[in-house]
């Protein structure tokens, strides 16, 4: 049985190195959602003078491929080679996904790995994500049999009982509040700071300086910007401008928030440019690489972050940026509170959370809580390296002498 499992998978690696696809890799868009009624580019409801069409579509949009995965008999004859490798190293014990639970967009990215090794690693990334779901899965169903038995013990419990029983599962004074309530209430504020709040813009035309793994973390700090901002009292109104929705930037960001393109939900991402929304006179763009303090925030100052992630570069892509458009820049007062261990940058969610308390407050000692106590330095530390240098200098006076001690000696012959 050995044997023949590892005949197979020779021929199975033999025949995959050898495939040549003649055609690129292309997916079919899921046919639950018309190709029509989809439109790349967001109507921004709340900009002025806002006048956007969808753009069209080209010929080679409208030709696709036949077959499951949409790529031709070449791309289904792979896939076929694949599902077969999967169920071979299933049997040698190995950690693989399940092919039929495997979405499109994981296929599309397996089908493009070129070596055993990357597939490997590819395959106990989807295992995991398989297990984690299945693992939900049964705690969601264990809690329900248990809510069910808890719900019997008290029905058969209070049986005989004629008087009112106030608790869970039976009468009470206080209204459930249900998640969707919360999500109305939450949309709400947002919705008000759309017509009311200040203008925070998040520049999203830095995706040809990132890598794939760089964007795909620059989506998930936008999500998590925008469920604090939702979350606060008195939110920004948050305006994701050069946006491009082909890049994997605005996929990812689409999978963590599905209702980013419907006309109702209150989040504004558009193609456009802030020049073209804003007065150029009250735009600031906070860029570390600056030599400006932002030593007070002002409510009229329309606020300019960049959407990046610059894990494998730490160029001064903004800066650049901001001089080249002719605008004000500023950095956050970091030096003049902390000492740092290691980089000042710091993630989108961060300066969200710094500039809503400046909003609030303007105090510059409490906002800049939000900076991680990991990449500072403790106020205990900076004292204990200042006594250290101060004893190092005092021991290094003792060997000081003038200039003159070995001039003014005397030698005598003996």
């Amino acid at each position: 049985m050995l044997r023949t499992l590892l005949c197979t998978r020779s021929r199975l690696s033999t025949a995959v190195r050898a495939f040549q696809p003649h055609q690129p890799i292309r997916m079919v868009p899921s046919k639950s959602i018309p190709q029509s009624s989809f439109s790349p580019v967001r109507h921004y409801a709340n900009a002025p003078n806002s006048k956007h069409s969808a753009k069209p579509t080209g010929e080679d949009d409208e030709k696709t491929q036949d077959g499951p995965g949409g790529g031709g008999p070449d791309l289904d004859k792979k896939r076929k080679i694949l599902e077969l490798e999967m169920e071979v190293m299933r049997q040698e014990g190995r950690k693989v996904p399940t092919p039929a639970k495997i979405k499109e967009s994981n296929w599309e990215h397996l089908l493009g790995l070129e070596s055993r090794n990357q597939r490997r690693h590819y395959y106990l990334y989807l295992w995991n994500i398989e297990m984690a779901k299945e693992s939900q899965r049964a705690k969601k169903e264990q809690r329900k049999v248990e809510v069910a038995k808890r719900r019997e013990e008290l029905e058969s419990a209070n049986a005989e009982n004629d008087h009112i029983i106030y608790g869970l599962f039976h009468n009470t004074m206080f209204l459930r509040i249900y998640e969707s309530t919360m999500d109305h209430f939450h949309n709400n504020k947002l919705v008000q700071a759309m017509r009311f709040g200040q203008n925070l813009v998040f520049d999203c035309s830095y995706d040809s300086y990132m890598n794939e793994k760089e964007m795909r973390n620059t989506a998930k700090q936008l999500m998590l910007c925008f469920g604090i901002n939702r979350l606060h009292n008195e939110p920004f109104n948050v305006h994701h401008c050069n946006a491009d929705f082909g890049s994997s930037t605005m996929v990812s960001l689409r999978k963590h928030l599905a209702q980013m393109d419907e006309p109702a939900f209150p989040f504004n991402v558009t193609e456009r440019s802030y020049l073209d929304l804003f007065p150029k006179e009250r735009l600031v763009y906070l860029t570390p690489h600056c030599k400006n303090d932002l030593n007070e925030f002002s409510p009229d100052d329309v606020y300019i972050v960049g959407a990046m992630v610059d894990k494998s570069s730490q160029e001064a892509i903004s800066l650049g940026k901001a001089k080249k458009l002719g605008l004000r820049m500023a950095r956050l007062p970091l030096d003049r509170y902390f000492q740092f261990k290691s980089g000042k940058s710091l993630t989108l969610d961060q300066m969200l959370l710094i500039l809503l308390e400046l909003k609030g407050s303007n105090d510059f000692e409490k906002a800049l809580e939000h900076v991680p106590k990991r990449k500072i330095v403790p106020v205990d530390e900076q004292q204990h390296e200042q006594e250290q240098r101060f004893r190092e200098r005092k021991q290094m006076g003792k060997f000081k002498f003038s200039a003159g001690t070995f001039s003014d000696r005397k030698y005598k012959k003996r």
